[in-house]
């Protein structure tokens, strides 16, 4: 009879849902079976008010580091690699009709790179990515999608102002060449994954970016010196975002030392 009731009562303890709000255990005292209802603790359910909060903490934060990417864009980093950017475009700038004329006799074509470098891909790949790391928890792989979106969003600034005030004629007689626009849209994301991830997945991404820009060339969409200067400012806007991987926080403190006393510095690297 024991066994018997043993058998009902664990198959009872087995029916109970899992979101029971009472948490039943099973004591056997002398033959005899006892259920105990307790409370269960159980986490209580997020708010429509606490998810509009949330909502609204991330939109404010999104617009106060994209409102500093475009102050930090003014650095001497950012300095340097338009330097050698615009230095080397100038020096390919010699050459951009021959290589034109090459790059129409060869006929050669390079699929996939108008995809992989328009922002109508770039964008919504970055949206993707944020999304879905932060539905699946990853707060590591969100803030890449983050700063992949951060990052195409300096692209789109910083390459329709210099195409505005440059205004110059691509080689297909179209408007607004310089710079590329896919070159700076694959550079950056190729930036952002090699400070994310670093070159393993960067190695990958800066080959892609290059492919890209050279599809340009050969799609007659581009001179070469547009793309040179293109990659470099994407390389700029890529790195602008994710400053905080080169940012070292400096600490200074007083420290007792044999017979005196001294200053201790504590330099930390940022990432």
């Amino acid at each position: 009879m024991a066994c018997a009731l043993t058998a009902a009562a664990v198959g009872a303890l087995t029916a109970i849902p899992v979101s029971a709000q009472t948490q039943t255990t099973l004591s056997n005292v002398e033959g005899a079976v006892r259920v105990d209802a307790t409370p269960a603790l159980v986490a209580p359910r997020a708010s429509a008010s606490d998810d509009d909060a949330s909502t609204a903490n991330g939109v404010t934060r999104l617009a106060r580091d994209v409102l500093g990417d475009y102050a930090h864009f003014f650095s001497v980093e950012t300095a340097v690699w338009l330097g050698v950017g615009g230095g080397a475009a100038l020096i390919v700038h010699q050459s951009d009709e021959s290589i034109r004329d090459a790059a129409l006799d060869a006929n050669t074509t390079l699929p996939g790179g108008e995809v992989y470098g328009s922002q109508y891909f770039q964008i919504p790949a970055a949206i993707a990515w944020w999304a879905i790391a932060g539905a699946a928890g990853s707060q590591r792989h969100a803030e890449t999608g983050r700063d992949l979106f951060r990052a195409q969003i300096a692209v789109a600034s910083w390459t329709y102002a210099i195409k505005l005030a440059t205004q110059r004629t691509r080689p297909n007689g179209d408007p607004r060449s310089f710079p590329s626009g896919h070159a700076t849209a694959s550079f950056a994301t190729a930036a952002v994954l090699e400070d994310h991830y670093g070159w393993k997945v960067g190695v990958p991404a800066f080959l892609a970016a290059a492919y890209t820009a050279a599809s340009r060339v050969t799609a007659n969409q581009h001179w070469t010196s547009d793309v040179v200067f293109g990659a470099a400012l994407g390389v700029a806007c890529g790195r602008t975002v994710t400053i905080k991987f080169r940012e070292s926080r400096i600490s200074i403190a007083p420290a007792p030392v044999p017979g005196g006393a001294g200053v201790l510095v504590n330099v930390v690297s940022g990432g």
